[in-house]
């Protein structure tokens, strides 16, 4: 049986550059740049890098973060503040991509081991009785992802899956043509009565406004009863560390929309949406900026996250398959407890 070293890490900059973005590959939000960028954007989360090694080379690899403040599902208030209370007390170690919906694991050439999975487990519980946690979890895995794990791991289904939309089109005149009648002239109409409105559409690199885009993306969070993302304003601060464009709507000097496109490794993800009450039109221009900034940069995949299904499948997304997680307690009343969640 091959006998693995497993390294444990602390901060991307102790990590060779080089060999990370190897065993990444092609895999989308896994690069060491948008690590470090994660870093950066979730401060208040220390890292923890387990790095897999089978004879000094880099074959697998787990990345963590402490999380005191992770974002709640609905529930009633009191259960809600019960929960916030005992994660600040006794936090998650979540093993995910930062800011991205992603999973934090990866395997050389993408083949799960259950030998890697038993050190992986067994290094993060290890680090969990460190660090007082209660619970150890990896998220936004696909089916396939759990089926191997130790015993004392259970699966959970997450219940609102991500979106995606595989290019095969080159502009968007194509992808509109490739449509129906209808979405043409509603594209065309969004376009009129938006200009009407005087509604002005603009792409930037960083964000002059942040408190105006923050106020419109927590009306949007409202609105779907959404928790909070709490490091969002940390993101739109330093877009700059990452191929970003920030999208901005507004109506004279009044901004009433915004959202952020990112890329990485060619796949481009639409995030932060921000919307002004009662103002129509903004969220689809945003949509179909976001559609031609894809096309225009031959984009292979495109992500939009969660909600809108109805709009998003008109459009020709797909439910994403990576709404799987596996967990385990760290002690005897979270291991109860995430039998009961399971």
């Amino acid at each position: 049986m091959t006998s693995f070293d497993v390294k444990t890490f602390y901060s991307m900059s102790d990590i060779d550059a080089t060999a990370w973005d190897q065993l990444s590959g092609q895999s989308p939000f896994q690069s060491h740049q948008w690590y470090t960028f994660g870093e950066r954007v979730m401060a208040d989360c220390p890292p923890v890098y387990l790095l897999i090694y089978d004879n000094n080379s880099l074959v697998a690899r787990a990345s963590f973060w402490l999380v005191r403040n992770e974002p709640l599902p609905k529930m009633p208030i009191p259960v809600r503040w019960l929960v916030k209370t005992l994660l600040k007390r006794w936090p998650l170690l979540i093993c995910r991509s930062p800011m991205a919906n992603a999973s934090g694991i990866i395997m050389e050439n993408g083949m799960q081991s259950e030998a890697i999975l038993d050190r992986i487990s067994k290094a993060a519980i290890a680090e969990a009785s460190k660090r007082n946690v209660s619970i150890v979890l990896f998220d936004f895995l696909d089916n396939s992802e759990t089926q191997g794990w130790p015993s004392n791991f259970v699966t959970l289904k997450m219940p609102s899956p991500g979106t995606i939309l595989k290019n095969r089109w080159q502009n968007l005149e194509h992808y509109l043509a490739d449509g129906n009648k209808k979405d043409r002239q509603h594209y065309k109409r969004s376009l009129r009565e938006a200009d009407k409105l005087g509604i002005r559409l603009t792409q930037h690199k960083s964000i002059s406004d942040i408190d105006s885009a923050l106020a419109l993306i927590r009306k949007v969070e409202h609105r779907y009863s959404s928790s909070p993302n709490p490091w969002l304003s940390n993101m739109l601060e330093n877009i700059e560390m990452i191929d970003g464009i920030w999208l901005e709507a507004h109506i004279d000097q009044k901004l009433v929309g915004c959202g952020l496109i990112v890329n990485d490794n060619n796949v481009q993800m639409t995030t932060a949406l921000g919307l002004a009450d009662n103002v129509p039109y903004v969220y689809f221009l945003l949509i179909y900026a976001s559609l031609e900034s894809a096309f225009m940069r031959k984009i292979e995949l495109l992500r939009w996250g969660t909600g809108a299904y109805e709009v998003k499948q008109r459009l020709g997304f797909e439910l994403e398959q990576n709404n799987n997680s596996v967990r385990a307690g760290t002690n005897q009343l979270t291991r109860f407890l995430s039998r009961i969640a399971a």
